[in-house]
């Protein structure tokens, strides 16, 4: 009886010690507090969990059979552009960025030209210069009487096309002429001016143009007895003409030209000036570089 008290007693007295042993065990468990969510967390979706990339390739042998299912379709991951600050920008060739160009399109149209306008100028940077000289020979009439003058005659010719230069031409035998008083003297004359020319057609060896000469010389009256001229006097001539020309070779050419000589003599007592006119015939030798 006694044991079984100490016993009943002993248990109660363990019972105390085991409650706190319980409430110890518990206390950190219970202890730990569940985590809080904001209010923008808990009104947002969860995100779908990603489905993994199949590695190996499908079996295409068995697509469109019955027995084997369709392998599924791999949807392409997106990428984003990377920002404007990250891509690395060089140099660029325009040689190899611009397009090749049509030669059709870079050529420019051709300017029109007008009918009024500054024009070009006569001596260019790339105009051709060329020179020649040579005898002359020409017949004409002389107070009504046939007459052979021999000259010479030197131009310069730029761009194929235009000459500038000199001429002269003497009688080579006196003229009988008459004087006011009667008395007949031979007469001589000579004259020489500037020679302007322009080619107007020109086909391979054969050339066509005009020309003129403008300037002055004189004419005497020549007393044989006393070998000195006994009257005189000044003259103007101008002489246009009408004349071909026929390359030879590279450095001679032929020229044969027609025109009609316009003389006025100072006041004398000689021949009048419609006997000092007269229409002439010239055949020249041009020798030079054309």
């Amino acid at each position: 009886m006694h044991r079984l008290r100490v016993l009943v007693s002993s248990r109660r007295s363990l019972w105390p010690a085991l409650g706190v042993a319980l409430l110890l065990a518990a206390g950190p468990a219970s202890a730990q507090i569940p985590p809080t969510r904001t209010s923008s967390e808990s009104s947002m979706a969860p995100m779908p969990t990603p489905q993994p990339i199949p590695t190996a390739p499908p079996d295409l042998g068995g697509l469109g059979s019955a027995s084997q299912p369709a392998p599924p379709m791999i949807q392409p991951v997106y990428s984003p552009p990377a920002p404007a600050s990250t891509i690395a920008v060089g140099p660029v060739d325009p040689a190899v960025t611009a397009p090749p160009r049509n030669p059709a399109d870079t050529a420019e149209a051709p300017r029109r030209r007008k009918a009024w306008g500054e024009g070009s100028t006569l001596l260019a940077r790339d105009a051709k210069l060329g020179v020649y000289f040579g005898p002359t020979f020409k017949l004409t009439d002389i107070n009504r009487r046939p007459a052979l003058m021999l000259g010479a005659e030197f131009a310069v010719i730029i761009g194929e096309r235009f000459s500038i230069g000199a001429a002269g031409s003497a009688l080579t035998t006196p003229l009988p002429a008459t004087r006011s008083d009667g008395r007949t003297f031979n007469m001589r004359m000579q004259y020489a001016g500037l020679t302007l020319a322009v080619a107007l057609v020109r086909v391979k060896f054969f050339s066509l143009g005009v020309g003129a000469l403008v300037g002055g010389g004189r004419v005497c009256l020549n007393d044989e007895r006393l070998d000195r001229c006994v009257n005189k006097a000044g003259i103007f001539v101008a002489e246009p003409e009408l004349g071909m020309s026929f390359a030879l070779t590279k450095v001679l050419r032929l020229s044969l030209s027609g025109g009609y000589r316009v003389a006025f003599a100072q006041a004398w007592s000689g021949p009048a000036d419609t006997l000092l006119r007269g229409f002439t015939g010239t055949l020249g030798v041009r020798l030079g570089r054309f």
